[in-house]
């Protein structure tokens, strides 16, 4: 796994890894939170629970690194960050279940992110579709 300014590191992983295992790993290696995995095809690797053979990842493929600038948001009680083009919002601050405020629930259609809106009370994602 390569970042383009060309710097990289070589990951051993077991053979039934998923891709957030790939990810997660990379992250740790290259020093970068934030990273978008892409196959030498071009390919973004976005499901973390695939497995690195359903994602068509060889042994000994070749892949890039691209680091993402993280952004954040926020409300009167609560924060939202994510990356442009992600699959993931991370949320924290004061919860209230009064009010259906776990995102956890929506997390599976947060796909292609492109903002993230705050009112006072809530979050809006814009999704690229």
């Amino acid at each position: 796994v390569s970042l383009p300014s060309g710097s990289g590191k070589t990951l051993l992983l077991p053979e039934l890894s998923k891709v957030g295992d790939l990810k997660i790993l990379a992250q740790r290696s290259l020093r970068q939170g934030f990273l978008k995995l892409v196959t030498v095809e071009g390919h973004v690797l976005t499901n973390p629970q695939e497995s690195l053979q359903d994602a068509g990842v060889q042994d000994g493929e070749h892949l890039t690194a691209v680091a993402q600038h993280a952004r954040a948001t926020a409300t009167g009680a609560a924060f939202a960050v994510w990356c442009c083009g992600g699959n993931r919002i991370i949320t924290w601050g004061n919860f209230m279940p009064s009010r259906d405020c776990d995102c956890c629930t929506v997390q599976d259609q947060l796909r292609n992110v492109q903002q993230m809106k705050a009112t006072g009370d809530a979050f809006a994602a814009i999704l690229a579709d």
